[in-house]
């Protein structure tokens, strides 16, 4: 599963010359898990009948911030960015230049974090209602990333559930 995880942060971070070839291994990862890989097969298709340039205008157009979605700009996600940047220092986790809620550093820390309540916690507490609010949009509004990746992100949702048993 860490794997897996790690996999996801790397096809959601950036398009890159090698994208198809890290959603192949995605989707093989996630089903010898025993994680449904239709989403990402259905990416798998996208990425290969559309343009690397029309690609990067997607992945710029979404917002992976995690704590927004679920916050907004205030004083909750300030609380979660400072929760989340306590726990990346407890475990020598370095998150760089990205705010500590974006999407991919999140996937990236459960990958690496060897405290199975910690990554549960975090699983079930932030990023499976976080992934669910980005790819739903309320009521009049739209989904937080293009159409194109819910496919995806309903399948990493669908393997952190699998993770924490709900």
């Amino acid at each position: 599963m860490d794997r897996l995880l790690d996999l996801f942060a790397e096809i959601l971070e950036a398009p890159g010359n090698d994208l198809l070839s890290r959603v192949r291994e995605c989707a093989r990862c996630a089903e010898a898990v025993g994680v449904p890989a239709d989403g990402l097969r259905e990416f798998e298709k996208l990425v290969e009948r559309t343009s690397s340039e029309k690609l990067a205008e997607l992945y710029r157009s979404g917002s992976p911030l995690i704590g927004h979605q679920l916050y907004g700009e205030g004083y909750g996600r300030s609380m979660l960015l400072m929760d989340l940047q306590k726990r990346y220092r407890r475990h020598g986790f370095e998150i760089g230049d990205e705010p500590a809620d974006h999407l991919c550093v999140l996937l990236r820390f459960l990958s690496q974090c060897s405290d199975p309540a910690e990554r549960e916690e975090i699983a079930r507490e932030v990023l499976v209602p976080g992934l669910e609010s980005m790819t739903a949009g309320g009521e009049g509004e739209e989904p937080a990333v293009p159409a194109d990746f819910s496919p995806v992100l309903r399948t990493v949702s669908s393997a952190l559930k699998e993770q924490v048993g709900s």
